[in-house]
């Protein structure tokens, strides 16, 4: 349908999208996203090529840049603020959740597992593609504790 404008009414000059509307929201967190897949791969290339390498200082870099975030302060975040971190203006998107668990799996520590756990319920719960292994983990620990 074309407007006044001779344009579809999805972009006449008076439709827009505004500034920060759910689109660009979109678009920003499919760039958090790439950027942590980014670091994922460098991890795994590291552990094959380079193996004495450290992930530590590489995920704290990748969660900085991404989501500027320090490694340690979302190690001690409770569940809730866990979450949170996936939630942009409102609300969470299940595929951030899995990247910035997929990262923590990497650190290899019991705190990163534990947060990663939490994020990969939570995505599940959202109806988020979780790698199977996480799926297997989350659907174990259910099963385990009598939830569905």
């Amino acid at each position: 349908m074309t407007n006044t404008c001779g344009l579809s009414s999805r972009t006449c000059l008076g439709n827009k999208p505004k500034k920060g509307g759910r689109m660009i929201s979109r678009d920003f967190v499919m760039r958090q996203i790439h950027q942590l897949a980014q670091v994922l791969a460098l991890i795994l290339f590291n552990k094959r090529e380079n193996p004495e390498i450290d992930p530590t200082e590489i995920i704290a870099n990748g969660l900085n840049d991404s989501l500027g975030l320090k490694l340690e302060d979302v190690l001690a975040l409770d569940k809730i603020q866990t979450t949170d971190i996936c939630r942009k203006e409102g609300h969470f998107h299940p595929d951030l959740a899995v990247s910035v668990a997929d990262l923590l799996m990497e650190d290899g520590s019991e705190a990163a597992q534990t947060r990663a756990f939490w994020l990969y319920s939570a995505a599940a719960k959202a109806g988020g593609t979780l790698p199977i292994g996480a799926l297997e983990w989350v659907m174990s620990d259910a099963a385990t504790n009598g939830q569905k």
